[in-house]
Parts: structure tokens; C-alpha cells; sequence
């Protein structure tokens, strides 16, 4: 079992962002102010990003789930952000097409092999119908809650 720290300062409804850039730039710096990620996480995050795009359309809604190498991170994390209104992601199947993203899950892992454990327990939490909707809809205690319920996280 894989456990991945997330806190209230690295969550955020109503996330108020005009762009990718911007919401990436406020996330890796709460990490980095946690002491989560190295200094250069944001650029090689934001690299990663250009070439391996993670927006993701589920049903009516967007989510992003960004993530980079792990020698740019010291502890296994999670930021997430719920946006007040979408932000245009590109499409991680096209490449070429955005997204209206609604939530972002930015993932800070050691290790690779961890990716993909997070990704399928993040995908359970919102491959159902009106489940991105839900969580839009929390405030950040209720968000917290239902995802340290939901998966493997810790505070």
C-alpha cells in the first residue's frame, strides 16, 4: 500500500486561476513550501506537461492529473485543486485537443511504479457518473475527507 501525503494547504476549492502555468505555478510552490519537491519541480513539471499532456476528459467534466521524474520529489504528495471555472488543459489520448479541466491532482512520487497505483485509485474516485460534479461541489473539509476515505492518503 502506497501512502501519499496531502494536507489543507495543499488543497484548494474554488481555485481561482486563469491558465495551466498559473495553477501548476501555486501547486508545486505549496509543495515546495512543505518541503515535498525540489526546487526545479515546477520547470521539469511544466516541461513533462508540454510533452506528455494529462488532461483527461470524465463524462461532462475535465480533470488533470500532472506529475513529473521523481528525482525532482523528496516526499510522496498530492495537490489538488478544484477550479472556481475550467482551465484548458491538452488532451493526454489527443495531444493536440484541450480540455476543460474542473479539478487538478497534481502527483509529487518517489517512485515511478507508484504512478500508476495513484492513477487507478484517482480514476475509481472519479470514473462514475456526477462523481467529478461531487466533488466540485465540497468545501476543502469535505474534499479532504472524502479523499483521504477514498484513497491512500495521509496527512
Amino acid at each position: 500500500m502506497v501512502k501519499i501525503s496531502v494536507s489543507e494547504q495543499t488543497t484548494f476549492t474554488d481555485f481561482d486561476v486563469s491558465n495551466r502555468e498559473e495553477a501548476l505555478k501555486i501547486l508545486s510552490k505549496e509543495l515546495l513550501n512543505r518541503d515535498k519537491v525540489e526546487i526545479d519541480f515546477l520547470q521539469n513539471l511544466l516541461e513533462r506537461e508540454e510533452k506528455a499532456p494529462t488532461g483527461l476528459s470524465i463524462y461532462d467534466y475535465g480533470i488533470a492529473i500532472p506529475h513529473t521524474e521523481p528525482q525532482y520529489v523528496k516526499e510522496d504528495s498530492v495537490a489538488i485543486a478544484v477550479l472556481k471555472k475550467p482551465i484548458p488543459f491538452y488532451d493526454m489520448v489527443t495531444k493536440s485537443e484541450t480540455i476543460s479541466v474542473n479539478i487538478i491532482f497534481l502527483l509529487a512520487l518517489t517512485e515511478s511504479n507508484k504512478h500508476l497505483n495513484i492513477l487507478s485509485q484517482i480514476m475509481d474516485l472519479v470514473n462514475k457518473p456526477g462523481a467529478v460534479e461531487e466533488l466540485m461541489k465540497m468545501n476543502k473539509e469535505k474534499l479532504l475527507n472524502h479523499v483521504y476515505e477514498k484513497l491512500e492518503l495521509t496527512n
